[in-house]
């Protein structure tokens, strides 16, 4: 027993000296967790919510699908700049569909998401992903030391353990490490957000944050460890009867297809550009309930526009419609979930305009670098990066962030300086400048005058010589002795 004791309180010091000693991050992603979802009672996010800090929502990126969501979160940068547009893509050069894989997070080699800048700082910094999206995938032709790939259903409790024990381990700990589950976005797009078997599961993930607060404090790391809890869009309820047909309008073999509902990529064969933009837009407008937009007329704020890979033509169902991969999907969920399909049953639907409240995240955080009990307003997600940044002590590359929301959420710490003290650094700064100025002038001028008084005495001198002298021993005898 003595012998089993000593080896225990050796392991558990080994760990305690093996943590990293650099900051240390976990980011847990829960897939689709409205903002909203909190109106139920979740008193293990709610006890985190009140101790760190919160916001209402998140704004999230175009179109609010999974996939593209989450690069923004890892990499600051909206959907055009990483070219991860949907959950797949159509490549023409490739002349097939994209989906998930290297592929995909390889429109821009340049591109480097958070685990990847943590680990090329070096310095002992590891970095670790639990199924995290596009994180299992090298960047810059490297791996992370760290990875679990994505396994749908595999047990929540043991991702959480794989977390905790790449932080302790004692070779390799890790100081950043992303935690991704898929709920309650699988079980809403069979069953709608509204159903039971979705606040179920929004009530599992509520357990597993408690589990994960807990596992952090049963081996002393809840005053070593931020924690930061988002999701990447929200979802909606569609039905049956508003499931829109629209390749009636289109001839077959003149397009290909990419994407779900509600955003659906078309590119037209060469040649029937225009016949189908055409057929689509005049169906737009009699159906009444999906808008079409060629590549010229995307939204500029859905930054989504100038990439190679968004497609020509995107045609996108207003909130609460679907389109034509929903009538082929919904009887096989269905089938799958063992229940009767009607014109009132109800899935869910994301990937609409990032303005709609239902497609709204949710962010929460907690850690000793995290203020304490705040509500902070609504920010973006690309906002995220420049947060994990500063919290692991990294130079965050360019990216399409503002750094406004870190300087509310983390706690004011000696070296950090808030937007205040920047503000009053810069005004501090340009009055120093005024002030040299304005000494250069003075001395400039005061240089000026001593060389015209050179010049006239020289002058008088040579003109009147001794009595010029006789004046100035003159004045002298009239100058006090301490003078």
């Amino acid at each position: 027993m003595w012998p089993s004791a000593a080896l225990l309180c050796c392991v558990c010091i080994s760990c305690a000296h093996a943590l990293s000693n650099h900051p240390i991050l976990v980011v847990v992603s829960y897939d689709a967790f409205r903002y909203d979802f909190f109106e139920q009672r979740l008193p293990h996010m709610e006890q985190v919510r009140a101790q760190g800090v919160y916001a209402e929502y998140l704004i999230n990126v175009f179109p609010t699908k999974t996939f593209p969501n989450h690069h923004s979160i890892s990499t600051g940068l909206y959907t055009e700049v990483h070219g991860v547009i949907g959950n797949s893509f159509y490549d023409s050069a490739l002349k097939n569909v994209v989906g998930m894989g290297f592929e995909m997070y390889h429109y821009n080699d340049d591109v480097k998401p958070i685990w990847r800048l943590n680990e090329d700082l070096g310095e002992g910094r590891h970095s670790g992903a639990v199924m995290w999206p596009g994180s299992n995938f090298p960047y810059q032709n490297k791996t992370i030391t760290w990875t679990l790939p994505f396994e749908a259903g595999y047990d929540w409790q043991k991702r959480v353990d794989h977390a905790i024990s790449w932080i302790l381990d004692p070779f390799r700990p890790a100081n950043l490490v992303m935690l991704y589950f898929e709920e309650p976005d699988t079980h809403g797009h069979a069953f709608g957000p509204n159903s039971e078997v979705v606040r179920t599961q929004v009530h599992k993930l509520d357990n597993i944050t408690g589990y994960l607060h807990e596992q952090l404090h049963a081996h002393g790391l809840s005053d070593l460890v931020n924690v930061i809890h988002v999701s990447d869009h929200g979802m909606t309820a569609v039905t049956p009867p508003r499931f829109i047909n629209i390749t009636q309008y289109m001839q077959n073999g003149t397009y290909e297809w990419a994407g779900a509902s509600p955003a659906i990529q078309i590119t037209p064969h060469q040649g029937h550009e225009q016949e189908i933009y055409s057929g689509l837009k005049a169906a737009s407008r009699q159906n009444g309930h999906f808008g079409v937009y060629n590549k010229s007329e995307y939204l500029e704020r859905w930054h989504y526009k100038n990439n190679s890979r968004s497609p020509p033509i995107l045609v996108l169902a207003d909130v609460g419609y679907a389109l034509d991969d929903l009538i082929r999907a919904a009887p096989r969920f269905a089938e799958k979930y063992n229940f009767t399909l009607t014109n009132s049953s109800e899935f869910g639907v994301h990937g609409y305009d990032y303005t709609e409240t239902q497609m709204h995240p949710f962010f929460m955080a907690v850690g000793p670098q995290i203020r304490q009990h705040t509500k902070v307003e609504p920010f973006h997600t690309v906002d995220l990066f420049y947060l994990f940044c500063a919290i692991l002590d990294l130079p965050a590359p360019a990216n399409n962030g503002s750094i406004i929301p870190t300087q509310l959420v983390l706690q004011p710490m000696p070296g950090r300086f808030r937007v205040g003290t920047i503000v009053m650094i810069s005004v501090g700064g340009v009055l120093l400048v005024l002030i040299l100025v304005i000494l250069t002038v003075v001395f400039t001028l005061m240089l000026i005058k001593r060389q015209q008084n050179i010049t006239t005495t020289a002058a008088l001198n040579k003109r009147f010589p001794q009595t010029f002298q006789n004046y100035i021993e003159a004045q002298h005898l009239l100058e006090p002795e301490d003078a």
